[in-house]
C-alpha cells in the first residue's frame, strides 16, 4: 500500500517538470524574439552610400532658336519656341564641349510672353530633364526651374537649375543636382555630341 500512490506522484512530478521546462522555453523565446525584429544593416541603402549633391555649371550656346507661329497669325496662345545647342564648361583647363541641350516652350500668357518649358541636357554621365515656367520667351528672364529626373548617373536626380541669359544665344546654366554619385574625372572621355555644325540663323520668326 505504501507504493500505491507513487506512480501518481511520479507522474505529477514529471508533468510539472515538463510544464516548468515549457515555461522556461517560452520565456526564453519571448526574450529572443525582439532581438530578431531589431533593425539591421540591411535597412541602409544597398550601396552603403549617403545622398550626394553636385553643382554643374555650363553655358548653353544655342544653334537653333525658332519661334513657331501656330494658330492665329502673329503672337498667340499656343505658339512655341524650339531650341537646341551645345553645352560648354570653363571649369578645369580651358573651355571644352561637355554636352548638348534641346527643348521647347509653349506660350500660355501673352502679357508676360510666358509659359511652361521642357528641356533635356545630355552630358557624358547621362541625361538631366528640366521643367518649369519661363517668362520673356524667347529671351527668358532669370529663372529657377526644376530638375525632374534623368538617366545614367542622374537616374535618381532631383534638384533645380538656375538659368541666366547672357545674350539671346548664350545662356548660363547652374545645375544643383541631389542624389547623384560624386563627380569622377572624365579620363579624356568625349561627350555624346555630334560634330558641331555651322551656325544657322537664330530666331526664325
Amino acid at each position: 500500500m505504501g507504493f500505491a500512490g507513487r506512480p501518481f506522484i511520479f507522474l505529477t512530478v514529471a508533468v510539472l517538470g515538463c510544464s516548468a521546462g515549457l515555461a522556461v522555453i517560452t520565456s526564453a523565446s519571448a526574450d529572443v524574439a525582439p532581438r530578431k525584429a531589431a533593425p539591421t544593416a540591411a535597412a541602409r541603402p544597398g550601396d552603403g552610400s549617403s545622398v550626394k549633391s553636385r553643382a554643374i555649371r555650363v553655358e548653353a550656346r544655342l544653334r537653333v532658336g525658332e519661334e513657331l507661329d501656330l494658330g492665329a497669325t502673329g503672337r498667340s496662345i499656343g505658339d512655341q519656341f524650339v531650341f537646341s545647342g551645345d553645352l560648354s564648361s570653363a571649369e578645369g583647363a580651358g573651355e571644352r564641349l561637355v554636352g548638348r541641350i534641346g527643348g521647347f516652350c509653349v506660350i500660355t500668357d501673352l502679357e508676360r510672353n510666358a509659359g511652361p518649358c521642357t528641356s533635356t541636357a545630355v552630358l557624358p554621365e547621362g541625361q538631366i530633364t528640366i521643367q518649369g515656367e519661363q517668362a520673356g520667351i524667347p529671351v527668358p528672364a532669370p529663372v529657377v526651374n526644376a530638375i525632374t529626373g534623368g538617366t545614367g548617373e542622374f537616374r535618381k536626380a532631383r534638384g533645380q537649375v538656375t538659368q541666366r541669359v547672357l545674350t539671346p544665344a548664350t545662356w548660363q546654366l547652374t545645375f544643383e543636382v541631389a542624389d547623384v554619385p560624386p563627380h569622377r574625372a572624365e579620363d579624356g572621355r568625349s561627350p555624346s555630341a555630334a560634330p558641331m555644325p555651322a551656325s544657322p540663323s537664330f530666331l526664325g520668326k
